[in-house]
């Protein structure tokens, strides 16, 4: 639930795209992976386009940063992906803490981080080159996606919110232990009510991300920047999807991040044998899936 609102921003979708298909949170199936990585530039542009109604020329471009970008991602990153789940993989046969779920974390997000720098010059290219017709268009959906967001999470009551909370964390769950017991799923509905979740900061944030993210182009777009002045205007903007200026939603977001890590940990402290078995398997597949993709390179 706390990257929802992050999700919906069109820049943050094309640079996480990479690395959430590869550790395939939500892929059944280990074909799925290759597949989907495969896929990942022609998706990526049809969602960009959607975005901005782009132009033949643009289209053209796009089209080649992506495969340039894609590229890169199964050369220089599959390989530290891959040994990140070998990693894990042996660990999940072994009790874990708090602290070590949370460094897992980390240790995603500077992956992210790299990613983020390898997209720059290609979305400050896109960026020169928008008209006024594109930043309204850009504008329009985003509003769509605010509404979206709002009808799911928003305009609900406290205890759907709640319910809707605890079936995705318990389904995320069993996609990688399999069928959880009744005592593991209780433990799960109680770490999301004992950590309810401010959705108005959550908005918030999104309309404060939206916002940067039409004035930045916009800015780009109007001005006469050359390619690298209209990367160092993205770069913080990029930052600040990643690691927002709002305390308020900072703090949030670290409160949950820790109740996170330690809901893991309880649960994976709980697991069966047979349950860490099959979370070593699914590793395992994900992380030949990943060798197998960067050597087809």
């Amino acid at each position: 639930m706390p990257s929802s609102a992050l999700s919906r921003l069109p820049f943050f979708r094309i640079i996480c795209a990479l690395l959430v298909t590869l550790i395939a949170l939500t892929l059944g199936a280990c074909s799925m992976v290759r597949l989907g990585y495969d896929q990942l530039p022609s998706l990526t542009y049809w969602w960009v386009d959607s975005y901005f109604d782009l132009n033949d020329a643009q289209s053209v471009a796009l089209r080649r940063d992506l495969a340039s970008l894609h590229s890169w991602h199964r050369t220089q990153e599959l390989p530290k992906l891959a040994s990140l789940l070998a990693e894990l993989q042996t660990q999940a046969q072994q009790d874990t803490t708090p602290q070590r779920t949370c460094q897992i974390v980390d240790q995603l997000k500077e992956r992210l981080q790299v990613v983020l720098t390898q997209t720059e010059p290609g979305l400050a290219t896109l960026a020169r080159q928008l008209t006024p017709a594109q930043l309204q268009h850009l504008a329009h959906q985003l509003a769509k996606r605010e509404q979206d967001w709002r009808e799911e999470w928003v305009q609900i009551t406290p205890n759907k919110l709640a319910e809707r909370r605890a079936e995705r964390l318990i389904e995320r769950s069993e996609s990688f232990y399999g069928r959880l017991s009744a005592s593991q799923r209780a433990l799960l509905t109680a770490s999301v009510l004992a950590n309810p979740y401010d959705v108005r900061l959550a908005e918030a944030e999104m309309l404060r991300r939206h916002q940067d993210l039409r004035q930045t182009l916009q800015s780009i777009a109007q001005g006469d920047d050359n390619a690298e002045q209209a990367q160092r205007r993205l770069h913080p903007m990029l930052l600040r999807m990643v690691d927002s200026p709002n305390p308020g939603y900072s703090t949030q977001l670290e409160q949950f991040t820790q109740a996170n890590c330690r809901t893991f940990a309880e649960l994976h402290n709980s697991a069966s044998a047979t349950q860490r078995q099959t979370m070593a398997n699914k590793l395992q597949s994900y992380q030949q899936d990943l060798r197998a993709l960067a050597a087809a390179s």
